[in-house]
């Protein structure tokens, strides 16, 4: 019996083009497994000791650090590859309230200037492979005729996201754009014209045939 799929429907927050209003649908995670319970998986069905699954997650959790801020990507085969994202310090005004400053000339930016972000993961084909070839079936929470309440987009975790897509595909075109965040074209052009005009854009836009390919900015 296939697995089944919890989603709930949800209106977005602006119009098309024409007018419309247009929807999309979110995974519903109801909980979240934790290592304790994880590990009382594995053990009951016989998969690993648990003993050597707590070492293992313990020196995978050492190493992952290790090699990232070794200036390595650490790929484990058939998962995913782990590495450093960087960003810009945040400073404190007169008030003691954070911002994020804006250089206008490279050469102003130090390593005093430089903050560990985040760590970024990009998964391995193989490991998409057993998620979409896996039989589920789909259940909507939401009561008939009745929709969710549509989120605000986090912008900073929208780039963290495109940044481990565009590391791992190289570019991304207005379409995929959109199925990838579950946009409208209207939110996707909007917020693709702001990723390329923004101070410091993220991105660079080239015409390819009939398409748009948006890639990272390296300079």
């Amino acid at each position: 019996m296939p697995k089944k799929i919890f989603f709930s429907v949800h209106r977005n927050p602006l119009p098309d083009r024409e007018g419309n209003t247009t929807y999309q649908v979110r995974n519903e995670n109801f909980r979240t497994m934790d290592t304790h319970e994880l590990l009382e998986h594995l053990q009951f069905h016989g998969l690993a000791r648990r003993e050597l699954m707590e070492m293992a997650l313990v020196v995978l959790q050492k190493e992952i650090v290790e090699q990232v801020t070794d200036n390595k990507r650490l790929h484990l085969n058939g998962i995913g590859t782990f590495f450093l994202k960087l960003g810009l310090r945040k400073h404190l005004d007169e008030e003691g309230n954070e911002y994020l400053p804006v250089y206008t000339d490279p050469n102003d930016i130090t390593g005093n200037d430089v903050a560990i972000e985040s760590i970024n993961f990009t998964p391995d084909n193989e490991l998409l492979a057993m998620l979409y070839a896996s039989g589920y079936s789909f259940e909507n929470v939401n009561p008939k005729g009745s929709v969710g309440k549509s989120l605000p987009v986090d912008f900073d975790k929208m780039k963290t996201v495109l940044k481990a897509y565009l590391d791992e595909h190289g570019f991304i075109t207005t379409s995929e754009f959109r199925s990838l965040f579950g946009l409208t074209k209207y939110m996707g052009d909007k917020t693709l014209l702001q990723l390329i005009t923004e101070p410091s854009p993220m991105l660079t836009r080239v015409k390819e045939g009939n398409l748009y390919i948006y890639r990272l900015r390296t300079t």
